[in-house]
């Protein structure tokens, strides 16, 4: 009865507000609702996380935590109001039983702490693993390494008769497990021993102790640091695992190492030529800036294959304008050794000659002509068929007035060479008229080459007078 009155005075206040008052308090409503709900939760939340058990009881933090402070209110000191105290919790610590038991644990699974699975401690091929901190233990550990012996082949040398050279082997094991089995030579293996000790916090003592029972405490702070015992391992580091072409290696540079050091006296350092019965030949590194350089490299790509044609097209070029200079030259000659009395065949020889010595006394550089001149007489003292010679001739050199020269040779050679040297004359002077023809072409063409750059120093030229005179105008 009292909620379904309570109800109908519900409804009778939200019919008081008009439509819009009455969305704005629903909100409202939701928003209070809300909040307690997540006060709710905030408050079983630190509830779950509260220190205080029972009232009486903190809880530590695990082995190797951290330590805290926690403000409490304590009621009973002051009848009138609570005080606030600030208490300090700290940390879980082992007790001596405690450590003495996990210092043994670990000792027994430290060999597969430090090594990979497959190797032991009696024959160490790689690096060990010495870590200085345990933290899921809690304990520090602090590790030592003396050589003892070094077995040398089938001999066995130990620390009490070369002790200087065996101490000298202490370096090969780092602080944090580094070796380094490259001071080792092959045929070595070092021995010696891998001393633990690990050390946690534990409680104090209850009691006074004798100094033989204190042997293992350290005091530190309100703490005290409590060691184990020492731990001694047994190892055998062996050299370190190597290829042929290692072991050659490492001796070229032991054997350089030994000739520098011996050849200091001397302005220069020879290095060996064979090593092991293998013959070897040195060379310096060279650069590789062009690697940085990608671009340029795709671009100069692209543009090679376009350079390579305009090159053959301007050596082609070349090659075609030398044989029309010298083809008068060639002629003239003929003529000359003809009227001597010597036949076709040799005259060519002659020339080949003549020019042969111009090369190699005088320094007389390329001509296609006279290289393709000696690849004809090459033909004919191979017993290859005089007018096939000729024609192969004709036909490599490509050009109208060669093909008309080897026209007239064959014609006489067919019919008779009693008038070969007439013609040969005639065709001289036509050589020569078009010998002039060809280089006024070429002088023509090089006076065309020559018009860029004369009209970039005539751009220069004019920029060096219209930039003063554009200057003093404004």
């Amino acid at each position: 009865m009292k909620n379904k009155v309570l109800f109908q005075y519900l409804h009778q206040f939200l019919q008081s507000f008009s439509p819009k008052e009455e969305a704005i308090l629903k909100k409202q409503a939701l928003l209070i609702i809300l909040s307690l709900l997540l006060a709710s939760v905030v408050f079983l939340k630190t509830q779950e996380e509260s220190h205080i058990q029972s009232g009486y009881t903190l809880k530590r933090e695990g082995i190797g935590g951290s330590e805290y402070s926690l403000p409490l209110q304590v009621q009973g000191l002051n009848p009138q109001r609570k005080e606030n105290l600030n208490i300090t919790v700290s940390p879980r610590i082992y007790t001596k039983e405690e450590a003495d038991k996990l210092f043994s644990e670990l000792h027994d699974r430290m060999e597969s702490l430090i090594l990979p699975e497959e190797e032991s401690l009696d024959g160490i091929k790689s690096s060990l693993r010495l870590s200085s901190f345990f933290p899921e233990e809690n304990v520090k550990a602090s590790w030592s390494f003396s050589p003892t012996a070094l077995i040398n082949g089938k001999e066995k040398l130990s620390s009490e008769h070369n002790l200087d050279l065996i101490l000298g082997y202490r370096p090969i094991l780092e602080e944090k497990g580094k070796i380094h089995h490259e001071m080792l030579a092959q045929d070595q293996i070092l021995e010696g021993e891998l001393e633990l000790k690990l050390s946690t916090i534990i409680l104090p003592p209850k009691e006074e102790k004798t100094n033989a029972d204190l042997e293992n405490y350290v005091r530190d702070s309100e703490d005290y640091l409590y060691y184990s015992p020492r731990y001694i391992f047994p190892i055998r580091i062996l050299p370190e695992e190597k290829n042929s072409l290692e072991n050659l290696r490492d001796l070229l540079i032991q054997k350089i190492a030994i000739l520098n050091q011996e050849e200091r006296g001397t302005e220069e350092l020879h290095l060996p030529q064979e090593i092991e019965g293998h013959r070897i030949h040195f060379s310096e590194e060279k650069s590789r800036a062009y690697l940085y350089i990608p671009l340029l490299g795709l671009f100069a790509a692209f543009l090679l294959p376009l350079k390579d044609k305009e090159e053959k097209k301007e050596n082609l070029k070349k090659r075609a304008n030398s044989l029309e200079l010298d083809y008068s030259e060639l002629v003239s000659k003929l003529v000359v050794y003809l009227g001597a009395g010597l036949s076709l065949r040799n005259a060519f020889t002659e020339i080949s000659k003549q020019y042969e010595y111009l090369v190699e006394s005088c320094g007389l550089e390329n001509h296609p002509l006279y290289d393709e001149l000696h690849t004809l007489l090459n033909q004919l003292k191979s017993n290859i068929g005089e007018g096939n010679a000729y024609l192969a001739f004709s036909g490599r050199i490509s050009l109208r007035p060669y093909n008309k020269l080897i026209s007239v040779i064959e014609q006489n050679r067919k019919n008779g060479s009693k008038h070969l040297r007439l013609q040969l004359q005639v065709e001289m002077q036509e050589a020569f008229e078009m010998r002039k023809a060809t280089a006024k072409r070429l002088g023509e063409e090089a006076g065309t080459k020559l018009l860029l750059p004369l009209f970039m120093q005539l751009f220069i030229i004019m920029m060096m007078i219209l930039y003063p005179a554009m200057t003093s105008l404004s």
